[in-house]
């Protein structure tokens, strides 16, 4: 009996060390891969339950690995990297968040298929698509695959990504939009073209494009019979019922395709319109608002072909960059119609005006009038010009050319060498005439300069 309690006793010891030990391993925890090193989104989630390690690892327990869905609505996360530390996510919420105007898919891992983005100003919507034209056809490659996509209100004015997006994966996946009261509908192309004016002018220039008495197609291309060279809404584009629309809505579809042809815009016909997001793409060479109230920035950054640019009396807009624009940045013998025009006047907010100061710097016109919050301007890329116009500017810090070497002749359309014979018209108010980098301008070219002031 001895000798049986002398076995049976280490035995059972052993065994219940070993369930011990087995207890043990079932919980330790377990964390991702990767630690999350966006503390924005961090402390959100932890707000919602999940656990972290002091490296900033996930901890996969049940709450972590049966998370399929993340709704991020209303947090006003500005920051939506790092969302891949979850195993299994498929789709996440980010409506009412103060998104836009681009939304950027890239910063999303391509595991999450389903996206609520209602409720957000989104115009752009980078990383979604690569569209563009090959022998007059649309040429797609997806760059996310959705299979759920729900859009904001605003999102009915993009072209570009949207309706690529929609063509090739219309049919399996589900995309909505919501309209002007929030209600969410099935995502399509057609777009109604509010003002009964406005569809009779439209439907004057490029009948091909209306699939009913009230709305256009914007997926549908323009034939080269309906092909406009340019597009004037004004009293030179022969419209008789031009003094009678009261609404321009809608001509945000014409400017924002990138898969038109090229061409112009000009809507100046003195009367104040608004538009909502103005975006033109390397398709646009005029682009001519007066009177026109747009949002705080119209994006030029893909208008690569933009050579002339005149926006008048728009109370809104603050920031105006030319960067990627051919304003200043072409050569002569390239010039059209309008050309290598800038003009800028009565615009009370405008705060920020940005060149390429590496581009050619040969104007045809550039005049800054009625900015009284303009901040500066850097004129100092520029070589030539035909006429130079700075007038009521009290705020701008003005840095000029001190290499000018040409007066543009819009007549020949070419630059001839900067002389008295041949000088640039430079108009000033006494605001800017007092200023010393102008005196300092003036003392270099002299009679090089034929001065209006």
């Amino acid at each position: 009996m001895k000798s049986f309690k002398n076995v049976i006793v280490p035995v059972m010891a052993f065994f219940v060390m070993g369930l011990t030990s087995c207890s043990n391993t079932e919980d330790a925890a377990t964390y991702s891969a990767n630690a999350l090193k966006n503390t924005e989104l961090m402390n959100i989630l932890k707000q919602k339950g999940y656990q972290f390690d002091k490296d900033g690892k996930l901890e996969l327990n049940d709450l972590a690995n049966n998370t399929i869905s993340l709704d991020l609505s209303g947090t006003k996360l500005k920051d939506i990297s790092g969302l891949d530390i979850f195993p299994n996510l498929k789709e996440v919420k980010l409506s009412n968040n103060g998104y836009g105007p681009v939304f950027d898919f890239n910063k999303l891992p391509k595991q999450i298929t389903s996206v609520d983005l209602t409720g957000n100003k989104i115009y752009d919507f980078e990383g979604l698509v690569n569209a563009k034209l090959e022998n007059d056809e649309l040429k797609t490659t997806v760059l996310h695959n959705f299979t759920k996509l729900y859009l904001p209100a605003t999102a009915k004015y993009n072209v570009e990504d949207l309706m690529p997006f929609y063509k090739e994966k219309g049919k399996e996946a589900d995309i909505q939009i919501a309209d002007a009261d929030g209600k969410l509908q099935k995502y399509n192309t057609i777009r109604n073209i509010p003002d009964q004016y406005l569809r009779a002018f439209l439907k004057s220039l490029m009948p091909s494009l209306f699939v009913n008495e009230t709305s256009i197609d914007i997926s549908r291309p323009i034939p080269i019979s309906d092909q406009q060279p340019m597009i004037m809404f004004n009293d030179f584009g022969g419209f008789e019922h031009l003094a009678d629309v009261k609404s321009i809505e809608g001509l945000e579809y014409i400017i924002n395709n990138p898969f038109y042809h090229q061409f112009g815009i000009m809507i100046n016909n003195n009367k104040n319109y608004k538009l909502a997001y103005i975006a033109p793409h390397a398709n646009i060479k005029t682009l001519v608002l007066d009177h026109i109230s747009t949002e705080t920035e119209i994006d030029l950054s893909k208008a690569k072909n933009l050579s002339s640019l005149i926006i008048m009396n728009n109370p809104n807009i603050e920031k105006i960059d030319l960067s990627n624009t051919l304003i200043g940045n072409q050569e002569t013998k390239n010039f059209e119609m309008l050309s290598g025009t800038l003009h800028l006047v009565n615009c009370p907010k405008l705060q920020e005006l940005k060149f390429n100061l590496s581009g050619v710097g040969i104007f045809s016109t550039l005049h800054l009038i009625d900015l009284p919050l303009l901040k500066s301007v850097d004129l100092s890329f520029a070589q030539g010009f035909q006429n130079l116009t700075l007038t009521n500017l009290p705020q701008c810090e003005i840095k000029y050319s001190d290499k000018l070497k040409y007066q543009f002749n819009s007549g020949d359309s070419k630059e001839v060498e900067l002389s008295e014979k041949d000088p640039i018209e430079f108009n000033i108010s006494k605001d800017v005439a007092e200023k010393e980098s102008t005196k300092a301008f003036i003392k270099k070219y002299g009679k090089k300069l034929q001065i209006t002031q």
